[in-house]
């Protein structure tokens, strides 16, 4: 279950990497959220795992009503971004499994692969609601791997949704020549 719930994660954060507007940034947390408290419950976490789910959904609720109309899915331009996402994948997968050892290499996978991801997404991106969706994704997944109990999962669940419900300034237009 773990190895799926990874390769959810992983989905999530490409989408967000993917996006440029508030429903496919909000369809990329929302499936963050699925798969960190997927993680979270597999690793016996159950109450966290419910307290993740929640913050990833409120703030994914909260992301679709705020920020640039539309899906914004695979703009003109994005194909660096494709195959960020492609080589991350293999990167941290080959980091889970064959640099490191022991049990849970799914778990470990999930976080690498989406903190890569939305780590350069926080770099590249401009448009203010990509910034604070990728801001979110590092909170339900540095609570997911943080596991020190319910009080670490309600912080990550909490940062998540206050990041979420932040105000998006508009962007200025170019002005014509």
């Amino acid at each position: 279950m773990t190895e799926v719930a990874a390769f959810v994660a992983w989905v999530g954060a490409a989408v967000v990497v993917l996006a440029d507007s508030r429903r496919g940034l909000a369809a990329g947390l929302a499936t963050l959220a699925v798969a960190a408290a997927a993680i979270a419950w597999s690793q016996g976490e159950q109450g966290g795992a419910i307290v993740l789910l929640a913050g990833g959904v409120l703030g994914s609720a909260l992301r679709f009503t705020i920020g640039p109309d539309g899906w914004g899915l695979m703009q003109p331009g994005s194909t660096p971004r494709l195959l960020f996402t492609i080589i991350a994948a293999l990167v941290a997968l080959w980091i889970a499994l064959a640099v490191t050892s022991g049990p849970s290499a799914g778990a470990r996978f999930a976080a690498l692969a989406v903190l890569l991801l939305l780590g350069g997404r926080l770099l590249e991106a401009a448009e203010p609601a990509v910034v604070l969706t990728a801001m979110a994704g590092v909170a339900l997944v540095l609570g997911m791997v943080s596991g020190d109990g319910i009080v670490s999962y309600s912080l990550a669940a909490l940062v998540t949704a206050a990041v979420s419900a932040m105000p998006v300034p508009a962007t200025p237009r170019p002005r014509g020549t």
